[in-house]
């Protein structure tokens, strides 16, 4: 019988946003860089493909009311034999997207104290927090936590104005800061075998998109409804559709302006593909792309084909990244790649400060042609200021993220 310690950690959603799939492959790098005595579950929409590309256990958690449901039997098997439950790598606790997410995630945590086990809330982000249903769970369940760790101050001090005033919380820093990169021969390889890259010293520019705007619904009961099911059955009202298009139109007009003004191969990398979600962003790069003139200098990166560490490596190739993805932010900071940081929320502007993005950035809902090409112009500019800046940043967010990991382990001696 193995006297392993056992871990079960529930990153995100489980459905390969690639952000929480990074979030995943650093744990477990420091992890097993600190002990080989600890076995790791993870919760996945598809265990056997979480289990290949991490090579750990995985266990199926559907995400959704009926998928939790159906599946709490094997939750209970699984938490009956864990000794911590990791649970984080997200901004889990929020009511932006709905009223019903925080509760739907704080399941898991409820469950696990509930019988007993410990549990760390682990480099979450946090807010905005509106709901006072929200909150109250909040407050309830947290407060019985061991140790909390977050991955901002601004975090910390929703929690603390919430009330959760138990468990200690620490600041440290998202996990993929610290994620391991691929090598540049093995990525450079893999870009040309793959099209990527069409001839040497091209200009690689990568534009990272999401859907936007699609939170508010036409519907009374909007703020409860799951935003996959808005997108799914077209909830989303006129003026957010039309918003999101203009945004789309912005995005495209950007990139062909890259192409005639540096001749540049235009990069799309999708960091969520699932049909099941309402975050396609393949769909969405797609879209785009119908939208240029220059489609030929376009392409749409298979980011599910590479691992973790190789799209790191990617990001580390490219001269410049546009991104909306908060965790594309975060994977082309920690390469030292100079951004134009466009967040469409609290997190992603947070996160642009904590870097010193701010003159490079647009707030998603005020993203037109104009001042996204004179952000894109500054950038160029300021190419080797952006850089030295996020190598010194980046330097301390990479130590911070591997302090989640020591906590981890110290709760498991």
């Amino acid at each position: 019988m193995s006297n392993k310690k056992k871990i079960v950690m529930a990153a995100g959603d489980g459905t390969f946003n690639l952000g929480d799939e990074a979030v995943i492959a650093s744990f477990l790098k420091n992890l097993r860089a600190l002990t080989k005595d600890a076995e790791v579950t993870i919760f996945s929409c598809d265990p056997k493909r979480t289990s290949k590309s991490h090579n750990v256990k995985s266990t199926r958690m559907d995400i959704s009311v009926l998928g939790v449901i159906k599946g709490l039997f094997t939750t209970i098997k699984t938490f009956s034999k864990m000794d911590l439950l990791v649970w984080g790598g997200g901004n889990l606790i929020t009511d932006a997207p709905s009223q019903l997410y925080t509760p739907f995630h704080l399941i898991k945590v409820l469950l696990a104290k509930l019988m007993g086990k410990k549990v760390i809330v682990y480099a979450i982000g946090v807010g905005p927090l509106n709901g006072s249903f929200g909150k109250f769970l909040t407050r309830a369940i947290i407060n019985h936590v061991d140790i909390i760790t977050v991955r901002d101050e601004e975090s910390k001090k929703i929690l603390e104005n919430v009330g959760i005033t138990n468990p200690p919380i620490y600041v440290t820093a998202d996990p993929a800061f610290d994620l391991e990169s691929a090598k540049k021969s093995v990525v450079r390889k893999i870009l040309k075998d793959d099209g990527i890259i069409k001839r040497e010293k091209q200009q690689l520019i990568a534009i990272v998109p999401r859907r936007v705007f699609h939170r508010k619904s036409k519907f009374l009961f909007s703020s409860i409804i799951p935003v996959k099911y808005k997108v799914k059955f077209g909830l989303i009202n006129k003026k957010s559709k039309i918003k999101f298009e203009r945004f789309e139109e912005a995005l495209a007009k950007a990139a062909d302006y890259l192409v005639e003004k540096l001749n540049a191969r235009i990069i799309f990398i999708p960091m969520q593909m699932s049909a099941e979600q309402q975050q396609q962003d393949d769909k969405i790069s797609c879209e785009i792309i119908k939208k240029m003139k220059h489609k030929k200098n376009a392409c749409i990166l298979n980011s599910e084909k590479y691992t973790i560490q190789e799209l790191k490596g990617i990001y580390g190739q490219m001269d410049l990244v546009i991104g909306v993805r908060f965790h594309a932010i975060i994977l082309s900071a920690s390469m030292n790649i100079p951004i134009v940081s466009l967040p469409y929320s609290e997190k992603g502007k947070r996160l642009t400060k904590m870097l010193g993005l701010g003159n490079y950035s647009i707030p998603v809902e005020g993203v037109e042609y104009k001042n996204l090409v004179e952000k894109i112009e500054k950038v160029l500019s300021d190419k080797s200021n952006i850089k030295k800046n996020l190598k010194e940043k980046t330097k301390i967010l990479k130590e911070k993220a591997k302090f989640n990991v020591k906590l981890v382990y110290d709760m498991l001696r």
